[in-house]
């Protein structure tokens, strides 16, 4: 079933902003000039926000500017995780060493000892 509808009647209502349709020629280019640079302003716009590489730089920027308003806590930081990471390597070798070197006991006797550093080499 179709139904058919005579848009010849239809009033449109004004919507503000779109002026009803021009009455001379010189102000139908006019409304295209605006709408031409209305859209390419929004292009603009959107390429901004396209834009993967100055979105980087700005986060980077915003980065460096937290950083260094917190230099002191993060200079903390980074020292205590620096401390911490020597402390492990020193503790590590220390293991390393003792497994390799053990403490001879006064009381094994010298040929005991001699076959436990030839097995260990």
């Amino acid at each position: 079933m179709s139904v058919s509808r005579d848009t010849s009647q239809v009033e449109v209502p004004d919507t503000p902003g779109i002026p009803a349709d021009p009455d001379t020629p010189a102000e139908l280019r006019e409304r295209i000039d605006r709408t031409r640079r209305e859209l390419g302003d929004t292009i603009e716009e959107l390429a901004a926000k396209a834009d993967v590489r100055a979105l980087a730089q700005r986060k980077a920027a915003g980065a460096v500017r937290v950083g260094r308003r917190n230099a002191v806590p993060l200079a903390v930081a980074g020292g205590a995780v620096l401390a911490l990471a020597v402390a492990a390597v020193v503790l590590r070798r220390r293991q390393v060493s003792r497994q390799r070197h053990p403490r001879h006991d006064p009381r094994t006797p010298a040929s005991v000892r001699r076959l436990v550093e030839r097995m260990a080499a």
